[in-house]
Order: C-alpha cells, then sequence, then structure tokens
C-alpha cells in the first residue's frame, strides 16, 4: 500500500510522491515503496536541505 506525500507543500518547488513512507539517508530523504516480493525499494532521493515540508495528503 501506498500513501501520498507532498513534498514543500505551498512552495514554488511544491512535488507529489507516492510512497510506502520514508526516511532520512545521510543528507538525504528517501521515499521508498515494497514491489510484489517484500523488497524495498526507493521511489525518490531527495538531498534534505531542499526540503522544508513534507505533508501526508492521502493514505
Amino acid at each position: 500500500m501506498t500513501d501520498k506525500y507532498v513534498i514543500n507543500k505551498d512552495f514554488d518547488d511544491e512535488r507529489e510522491v507516492e510512497a510506502s513512507g520514508f526516511k532520512t539517508v545521510g543528507d538525504f530523504i528517501d521515499f521508498y515503496t515494497v514491489d510484489s516480493h517484500g523488497d524495498v525499494v526507493v521511489a525518490l532521493r531527495i538531498r534534505s536541505a531542499r526540503v522544508e515540508t513534507v505533508s501526508l495528503i492521502s493514505g
């Protein structure tokens, strides 16, 4: 199951991503999904310095 997140809501660089969740890895935030085999796959990796907000918009 995936949720929909919006990164930097109300900012010029707003971006939506569908993911099962997210976690901080060093200087990055990884949004991940789980594939049909149960493996974790990174759907989007973004530098945490570029992220102002992360909002759950459905899920």
